[in-house]
């Protein structure tokens, strides 16, 4: 009897067809996975700012749009080293008085005009290192005003609406220098409570919301490293001891363990170990007896958000820690208008050290000593005048949809994602 091929013929189209829809399926996958271009992100945050302007104060420069509308001749890396952005190099005039930057060509601004400003000189009157810090601070971004008074800048998204306070649109920048930014555009809801966002991310009217660093909600989160530091900050008049007192009397442990949930770190210092590296070197123990001691029967008003559950929390358990040390702390404000003692977030501003010092002493109106990070660190606490508690990262909540958050210039939507 004679065997024909066709059984196995067939069977061999048939596993070119398995393996055709396996690869195929893969394919997809894999497809799915790469960058796409175009959508809409909608984000949701509790920041408001009144206008693009805003994003030139130092506070604005850790926040999610530093960098989208408006860039910096040098920007720093993960390290805190400057490198070249907008300006390309610099070097020293002839006569060795001036910096000399030359600025990157074909560079666009938002509204299709070349930037091209020609070579751009500093005076030779500090070191270029610390030049090239001050170049990288927010406040001294490349922002050029239009003849109508607008204003605009260099950055993948261009501001293309902008209600105050309220919510703002960006666009994509299609001549961006650094190649067109994956997203159609970035829609951004201001002064939004944690609550608010978390009910809209549920229905599905964000992809990205802040939420507190020790909730889990639904989807994937992303986690930053220290972005901020929750400290006390006391009214010049209150007493230096009294000042003392109230440090020493805040269980630091306690409210890290179970308020805190173990997120963040517990510190003495105001910037966190990963940017100065001698976090450990400032104490942050408490010691109730010598609180009594040094103010036996104070009182002070006591300030926080008590919009933000986190801080409520956290207020409300320094306040009885204070009363374990025999002070009373009263929450609202002072006579004057303002409490004694306030609790808040001092923004991490920079990844060096020196700027970041800077940024928070001027946020909280002291002197900051002319000296190397650790030691202007150590005279700017040495009165107890802001008194570092934890430092706090920053979380957000993500759709699965979105993909290389947080730098907006680099997120695309995944549309093949389950939601």
């Amino acid at each position: 009897m004679k065997h024909t091929a066709l059984p196995r013929i067939a069977a061999v189209s048939a596993l070119i067809l398995i393996v055709s829809a396996l690869c195929g399926a893969i394919w997809n996958v894999e497809a799915a996975r790469r960058p796409r271009y175009g959508g809409v992100l909608r984000v949701e945050t509790r920041a408001i700012l009144e206008s693009p302007e805003a994003l030139e104060k130092p506070e604005a420069s850790n926040t999610l749009l530093a960098g989208a509308i408006f860039e910096n001749l040098v920007r720093l890396d993960e390290h805190g080293d400057p490198q070249p952005w907008l300006a390309t190099s610099w070097t020293h005039d002839i006569a060795r008085k001036r910096w000399v930057f030359t600025p990157r060509v074909n560079v666009i601004l938002h509204n299709g005009a070349p930037w091209s400003p020609g070579p751009i000189e500093f005076p030779d009157d500090q070191p270029i290192e610390s030049l090239l810090r001050e170049q990288a601070r927010s406040r001294n971004a490349v922002v050029v005003r239009t003849a109508e008074g607008s204003i605009i800048g260099t950055g993948p998204f261009r501001a293309a609406h902008w209600e105050a306070g309220k919510n703002a649109t960006l666009a994509a920048h299609d001549q961006y220098w650094g190649g067109r930014p994956f997203l159609d555009s970035v829609q951004i809801s201001m002064g939004r409570t944690l609550r608010e966002q978390a009910l809209d991310f549920e229905v599905g009217k964000a992809e990205v919301i802040e939420i507190l660093p020790t909730q889990h909600p639904r989807g994937s989160v992303y986690v930053s490293p220290s972005a901020g530091t929750l400290a006390l900050e006391f009214d010049e008049r209150v007493p230096v001891t009294t000042r003392e007192a109230v440090a020493l009397s805040v269980d630091r442990t306690a409210i890290y363990n179970v308020l805190l949930q173990k997120t963040g770190e517990i510190s003495g210092a105001l910037l966190p170990r990963w940017l100065s590296g001698y976090a450990f070197l400032f104490p942050a123990e408490r010691n109730v007896a010598r609180a009594k001691q040094l103010a036996p029967g104070a009182t002070l008003s006591f300030g926080y958000d008590r919009q933000d559950s986190m801080i409520r929390a956290i207020g409300e358990r320094i306040s009885v820690n204070a009363s374990e040390a025999g002070i009373t702390l009263k929450s609202g404000a002072g006579a004057a208008g303002t409490a004694d003692v306030r609790l808040r977030i001092l923004p991490i501003t920079s990844r060096d050290a020196r700027t970041a010092l800077e940024d928070i002493a001027n946020l909280i109106k002291a002197p900051l000593a002319d000296a190397a990070p650790y030691e202007a660190e150590r005279a700017l606490l040495a009165d107890f005048r802001v008194v570092p508690l934890f430092h706090l990262p920053e979380a957000w909540s993500l759709s699965p949809r979105v993909r290389n958050w947080p730098r907006l210039a680099d997120v695309w939507l995944d549309t093949g994602a389950k939601p």
